[in-house]
């Protein structure tokens, strides 16, 4: 027993909404035992109100008059109404109606009646009609036997009106219960397109939908969907025991199906149950892809991530099913359920969810912002105000913002390996102008030696350091004017020359080849030093100079030809490099160039011999 009550509390305190199940929704909301008051029970006439008022038509009650009668005769168009007040929406799934029976003295009954009910998020009457469309509702065949109808569909109200009929003009007493539950869904409303026809027999509308049919569109309205009925496995059978499916087509509409929520209060949701067709053979499926999203507002549904569930595709079984789909404690008063197409139909017949009543403050998310342009007509003066949107569809901006960046990387690596072309094409010539040598690249005797730069006047008037050449073209006249140019002073004329000076020993003493390959680094291959005896006075007919005499190694490559005389009175000729020789340049004496032909193997004597040669040529 305390189990129970345990269970019980709960179930009560809980919160958590299940779907309705109509077969287990037929309690009497109390009109019998009590449970309406009085005052909740109005009328829009009485023939007496004191005996047959409003307050007297509860069933199986028999005070005073014994029932309410209109004060005017039923016809086929009825005026009076009685009203009952639930104050909450309530699911009502049945009525039972009686007539007077007045101690064993009335004989009116009504024969039949219609239904009308509202409820707040309607804001108007709705005229109730069943499955098949009837408005007119069977009443009673004598006074004192009840008559109970059930409601298919059923409806959500939370007033009720009942109008007597009649075929013919009469008058007309009535007693009244209604059956259902309160309605705990929390679904106020729903809105989706209208459901479309398959074939002239086939029309798989929301007939129970009580909103406003507007075009394609249902809106403001509740329907088939959560009756709590459940289809058929063949949707054929609806043709003879009533519509229980909605579908819609892919051909007529190449987009997914929206179905938007509306609750009563801000929720906390844990899942939802949709009950599908998977007639494959008959073209239809369960929907591939469903995204549910939330909204606090009902403006804006791009709050958070929506959530997203795929369906494996069952061509096997053509049972229908509920898919359940977890939510994962999203929160929200509106929900937008989006299905996509797998084939060529989606059926479904009921959508519940599993939710509990959200406590703290919920702000609506903030609309779109419009902007109005007001244009001023040149005649009256009349402003005209125009909305327009201030920002536009947000992946669209992302979309052009990435290809703008995508652009401008790409243009930037084209110029950046363009310009990396070029200037490797320009190192690799010897012969250009200006071939700088890269910072802390060069020897300590030419760190910080202001001597290798070329200072030139800036724009602004100020002296600025050229930078270091590492070949250039001279002519040398002589080895003085050599001399002055190495050190700082007067001019030189062209000539194939290296502007790279190198360290100058204090005795003119030989160097063997190998010493120069130290330097090899700061040419295009490797040089071999040479340097010349003084020549004396007597041997020469020229001025004596202390000129060192350098042999630069001529850089290899096709871009830079060198045509080099042969010496006839050495008798040495140097047209052609053989394989395995190097030629170089010296200059010797003014104006005059000589080629030597030098061996990777050569001695210190034949070096020598060589120069006593020329020497003596001279």
């Amino acid at each position: 027993m305390i189990l129970r009550w345990t269970l019980s509390l709960l179930l009560l305190f809980d919160g958590r909404t299940q779907a309705v199940d109509p077969s287990q929704c037929i309690a009497p909301l109390g009109m019998e035992n009590g449970g309406i008051k009085d005052a909740d029970i109005t009328a829009s006439s009485s023939f007496d109100s004191g005996n047959v008022g409003p307050q007297h038509g509860r069933v199986r009650t028999d005070k005073n008059g014994g029932a309410w009668c209109p004060q005017k005769q039923a016809t086929t168009e009825p005026e009076d109404w009685i009203q009952i007040d639930l104050k909450t929406v309530h699911m009502i799934t049945a009525t039972e109606t009686q007539g007077r029976f007045g101690n064993g003295q009335g004989i009116e009954y009504a024969e039949a009646y219609m239904i009308e009910y509202w409820r707040p998020r309607l804001q108007k009457w709705i005229r109730y009609h069943n499955a098949k469309g009837e408005e007119v509702i069977e009443g009673n065949i004598n006074p004192y036997l009840g008559a109970k109808r059930q409601l298919d569909p059923p409806l959500w109200a939370s007033k009720i009106r009942l109008y007597p009929y009649s075929h013919h003009k009469r008058t007309v007493c009535m007693r009244v219960e209604l059956y259902g539950c309160r309605w705990t869904d929390g679904i106020v409303s729903y809105s989706m397109p209208q459901g479309d026809k398959r074939g002239p027999n086939w029309e798989f509308f929301d007939l129970g939908y009580d909103g406003v049919w507007e075009g394609p569109e249902l809106r403001h309205g509740l329907g088939q969907l959560i009756d709590g009925k459940f289809g058929h496995d063949d949707f054929k059978t609806d043709q003879y025991e009533g519509q229980t499916w909605v579908g819609w087509k892919n051909e007529s509409r190449h987009r997914p199906v929206e179905i938007r929520f509306e609750f009563d209060r801000v929720r906390e949701f844990s899942g939802v149950h949709i009950y599908c067709n998977n007639q494959f053979t008959k073209e239809v499926q369960v929907f591939a892809q469903a995204k549910v999203l939330f909204s606090v507002g009902g403006k804006r549904f791009n709050k958070g991530e929506p959530i997203s569930f795929e369906y494996m595709e069952d061509r096997i079984f053509e049972s229908a099913r509920n898919i359940s789909i977890k939510l994962h404690h999203r929160v929200g008063k509106y929900v937008k359920l989006q299905l996509f197409f797998a084939s060529k139909w989606i059926l479904i017949s009921e959508v519940s969810f599993e939710a509990v009543v959200a406590h703290g403050n919920f702000t609506p998310e903030p609309e779109v912002a419009t902007t109005t342009h007001v244009r001023v007509a040149s005649d009256h003066g009349h402003k005209i105000e125009i909305p327009a949107p201030s920002s536009i569809n947000d992946p669209v901006i992302v979309l052009i913002v990435i290809g703008i960046i995508a652009v401008l990387l790409l243009l930037g690596l084209i110029m950046f390996l363009i310009y990396r072309f070029k200037r490797r094409k320009f190192l690799r010539s010897p012969n250009s102008s200006n071939l700088g040598f890269p910072n802390g690249t060069l020897p300590p005797h030419l760190q910080n030696n202001d001597s290798i730069f070329r200072m030139q006047k800036s724009k602004n008037g100020a002296q600025e350091k050229e930078h270091i050449e590492a070949y250039g073209v001279t002519d040398i006249n002589n080895c003085d004017d050599y001399w002055r140019k190495s050190h700082g002073g007067g001019s030189v004329k062209s000539s194939l020359r290296s502007t790279l000076p190198l360290p100058h020993p204090e005795e003119n003493t030989y160097q063997e080849p190998y010493q120069a390959m130290q330097f090899a680094q700061y040419y295009s291959s490797s040089p071999i030093i040479m340097e010349m005896t003084n020549y004396s006075s007597t041997s020469l007919d020229k001025p004596h100079s202390n000129c060192d005499n350098y042999d630069y190694d001529i850089p290899e490559g096709n871009s830079v030809p060198v045509a080099f005389p042969s010496l006839d009175k050495a008798g040495i000729h140097t047209n052609s490099s053989k394989s395995g020789q190097r030629v170089s340049l010296r200059s010797t004496t003014c104006g005059d160039m000589e080629a030597e032909m030098l061996a990777p193997g050569i001695t210190r004597d034949l070096q020598r011999n060589f120069r006593n040669s020329l020497m003596l040529a001279e």
